[in-house]
């Protein structure tokens, strides 16, 4: 592919993560996933992905950088399987280079891993001009993970089945916000086990997920009662070491937050006014890692540019 600026020859994107603003679990379904309602919107806390093209037959080199690629095997790793999914769709060649500079902590509940994958699948429609239409991208990203889908559309968004049928929304009032992710390993299986534990009282119908999602429709803040994350009452029956950190937080000025997907990290909204720095102070004080972030909106999550060869 060439044009004036040059031959493409690679792409660089934002990988950002989520918080969902409700997620709700309905019911579990005969094939074994459980039926969820949730609104996620993605927030300026983002990794880095760069994929660049190798000469023919070189093959793939997929490589985990910064602070948060610690443990992570790249050879198994959720942008690298999205590489090869495409690869054996579209019929191409995997004579790729793909980086990835992970900024987000994982596993978080910030969707770090999905948004990842996402990024390689848009940066392959482009690298390789596909030209995909967004249904065929969304069906390839559901068979790598259920908020894979979400993540091509970014923004803020109704979710519903498993989490891969995508409704975009109109962007979310710009908000200001916490995420504190507290000190304890997540374990293997994360958020099998938050689905294990729930309890018949824990489901419900989405209809707080719908409120929220027609208020946003209709470019209105999210009002703090629609709020919630089925999975905060499963923490606090299942996880007494992560309720003795919120507890802190709690006592350290944070009267209201809520669970990321299945955690462990939370969100907090802070007023324009706040004062930022004394709020990470006292987070960090008592074991938090903080991340001031704001919600990022549709366009500015899906930017990609072209890097090309004069």
């Amino acid at each position: 592919m060439s044009s004036d600026a040059g031959t493409l020859h690679g792409v660089r994107l934002l990988a950002p993560a989520k918080i969902n603003l409700s997620l709700e679990v309905l019911r579990r379904r005969p094939d074994g996933f459980h039926e969820v309602a949730t609104v996620m919107t993605t927030i300026t806390l983002a990794d880095r992905v760069t994929i660049e093209a190798r000469p023919p037959g070189s093959g793939l080199i997929v490589a985990l950088a910064g602070e948060y690629a610690a443990g992570i095997d790249a050879e198994d790793d959720l942008a690298r399987r999205a590489a090869i999914r495409m690869a054996e769709a579209a019929g191409r060649e995997l004579d790729l280079s793909i980086t990835v500079e992970k900024r987000i902590p994982s596993p978080g509940g910030l969707g770090g891993g999905s948004s990842d994958a996402a990024a390689v699948i848009r940066g392959l429609d482009r690298l390789w001009g596909l030209g995909w239409p967004m249904e065929r991208l969304e069906a390839l990203a559901a068979t790598l993970g259920s908020d894979v889908p979400f993540f091509l559309h970014c923004g803020t968004a109704h979710c519903t089945g498993r989490g891969e049928r995508v409704d975009p929304l109109r962007d979310v009032t710009p908000l200001r916000m916490l995420v504190l992710v507290p000190p304890v390993p997540s374990g293997p299986a994360k958020t099998a086990r938050r689905y294990a534990s729930l309890r018949p009282h824990d489901l419900s119908d989405g209809d707080r997920t719908r409120r929220l999602a027609a208020r946003i429709a209709r470019k209105a803040p999210p009002p703090t009662n629609d709020l919630g994350n089925v999975f905060e009452s499963v923490v606090e029956r299942t996880e007494p070491e992560l309720v003795a950190h919120y507890a802190r937080y709690t006592a350290a000025g944070a009267p209201r937050f809520h669970l990321c997907g299945a955690g462990p990290s939370v969100f907090l909204f802070i007023r324009e006014d706040a004062k930022a720095s004394e709020l990470r102070r006292d987070f960090r004080q008592v074991g938090a890692t903080v991340f001031e972030v704001r919600t990022m909106g549709r366009a500015a999550a899906l930017t990609i540019e072209e890097l090309r060869t004069p």
